[in-house]
């Protein structure tokens, strides 16, 4: 069995049509050949999903029918309008998450090399005032809590950063809706 794979996202061509309408009034054809001629979307759609897709957009009066093409109606032109305005909200959206996981990142890069470096000293100073007559477990011990502390310590580093970023990442929010 063969797998299908959608190439299109659902919904799109209802607003593919409603914007290749606002540049130009366009038959059914026009329609399915331009959206054949666009490189970007590797798609050819069919008669069986245009057309009634047509049908529907007349129905809800976000286009009109004139003189053999089809052509956007004021309240299509709005729709339109607001499917901009919600892409763009979620362009913004993927633009603070790719910045807040950038911040973990290289918060996380930074910490990362503490870490060894704490460690690393640790041990040192485990190494200088252990004796030969300290148990293996003893060390175990003191090593367990030092790790233990430093972890806690980064913890509370990484929620003090990831709060400060979201609380910058509101406020840049309020600032770009002003």
């Amino acid at each position: 069995m063969s797998e299908v794979k959608d190439v299109v996202p659902r919904g799109f061509t209802r607003y593919y049509v409603l914007y290749l309408l606002s540049k130009n009034p366009m038959t059914g054809k026009e329609i399915i050949d331009a959206a054949s001629l666009d490189p970007s979307l590797h798609w050819k759609p069919s008669p069986g999903l245009i057309y009634p897709m047509l049908g529907r957009l007349l129905d809800e009066g976000f286009i009109e029918e004139v003189d053999g093409k089809y052509k956007i109606t004021e309240k299509g032109k709005a729709k339109l309008a607001d499917y901009y305005k919600y892409q763009a909200g979620l362009i913004d959206r993927i633009a603070a998450i790719e910045e807040l996981a950038t911040k973990i990142a290289d918060t996380n890069l930074l910490v990362t090399s503490e870490v060894i470096d704490s460690v690393t000293s640790g041990v040192s100073q485990l190494k200088q005032k252990v004796g030969p007559e300290v148990k293996l477990k003893r060390i175990k011990e003191h090593y367990r809590d030092f790790l233990k502390s430093e972890l806690e310590r980064i913890n509370k580093e990484l929620e003090g950063e990831t709060s400060a970023g979201q609380s910058a990442g509101q406020k840049d929010k309020s600032n770009s809706s002003n």
